[in-house]
């Protein structure tokens, strides 16, 4: 009787937490979900589970799962662990409005038969196309990439002129995901990031100047890491370590460490051991905490200086 009654007090929280959900502050929250399950919710991966057009319910309850250790997995962990009842409801709220996978292959399959009907003779070939870097560019970015060099004469000295650093405490900023680039400005003026150059440097930028970094930076090439091997580092950037509930790394910065724009997951590649150590360090005691939804510090936490020491090595090597 006893177990009927909790049964049923858990299907009443989850009917009350989907009756209060938020389909568009889901949409606003699933940015870290999308490197994964694909940002339509349907995944790329054959790892990784489609979500859309699954029940909301059953998603409030294996989010719920993940983060008590009723479900173990060693990605999803650490991503539910910060999620209230409210996020889980408004994520599990977007995810199932969205048509199914296979709703989403028919519409695509419609959309293609259209297009190649409709097609006009005088259609460009593929390949044609040219891309001009020094245009505003405003369907990729936000900011103008021309405007972005002129403006970047004073972060040359800590980050190189075209954004590949000569010096190991800085960072590469070269090949950077724009976004990224405009959010970590943004933080370091607001102070959710604290830097004591940064702080100097952002104090007069205003948002269109971070705009405008961010497009140039993000245009240029990232030089290949020139870091010496780990084995133990390459493991845990692959695998990591299940009985510590340390994710892998891969899940969020890729295979060659280049990340994943759209879900905010920077590029690691081309970066000094240096300032990876630094990173993974702040975001484990907590002096840097401005990563989505606490992920980096839910991770680093558990990280040993041993593991650090290892994985930055790793990251430092790929090209």
């Amino acid at each position: 009787m006893k177990k009927i009654i909790f049964s049923l007090f858990v299907a009443l929280s989850s009917v009350s937490a989907v009756q209060a959900a938020d389909a568009n502050a889901g949409k606003e929250k699933s940015g870290a979900c999308s490197a994964c399950h694909g940002p339509t919710g349907v995944s790329g991966s054959p790892m990784f589970p489609n979500i859309a057009g699954q029940n909301d319910a059953y998603i409030i309850k294996q989010l719920k799962d993940f983060k008590s250790g009723a479900r173990t997995d060693a990605m999803m962990a650490p991503m539910a662990a910060n999620l209230s009842d409210a996020d889980m409801a408004d994520l599990a709220a977007h995810f199932s409005s969205l048509p199914s996978a296979n709703e989403q292959a028919a519409a695509a399959s419609s959309s293609a038969d259209t297009s190649t009907d409709a097609a006009p003779a005088s259609a460009p070939a593929a390949g044609s196309v040219e891309i001009v870097s020094s245009t505003p560019a405003a369907a990729i970015y936000a900011g103008n990439v021309a405007a972005g060099k002129n403006k970047s004469a004073a972060c040359a000295a800590c980050h190189g002129a075209d954004g590949n650093s000569l010096v190991p405490t800085y960072p590469s900023l070269a090949g950077q995901s724009a976004n990224y680039i405009a959010k970590q400005l943004a933080d370091f003026k607001s102070g959710n990031r604290n830097d004591p150059i940064m702080a100097g440097m952002v104090a007069a930028l205003t948002q269109e100047d971070m705009d405008d970094l961010a497009a140039y930076f993000a245009v240029q090439n990232t030089k290949a890491g020139t870091g010496e091997s780990n084995e133990a580092g390459h493991k845990l950037y692959l695998g990591g370590d299940a009985a510590k509930g340390i994710t892998a790394c891969i899940a969020c910065h890729g295979v060659t460490g280049k990340g994943m724009k759209q879900a905010g997951f920077p590029s690691i590649t081309g970066q000094s051991q240096d300032y990876l150590k630094k990173q993974l360090a702040s975001f484990r005691d907590g002096t840097r905490g401005n990563d989505n939804s606490g992920i980096m510090r839910n991770i680093a936490i558990k990280l040993s200086d041993a593991d650090i020491e290892a994985v930055s090595q790793y990251i430092s090597s790929l090209k």
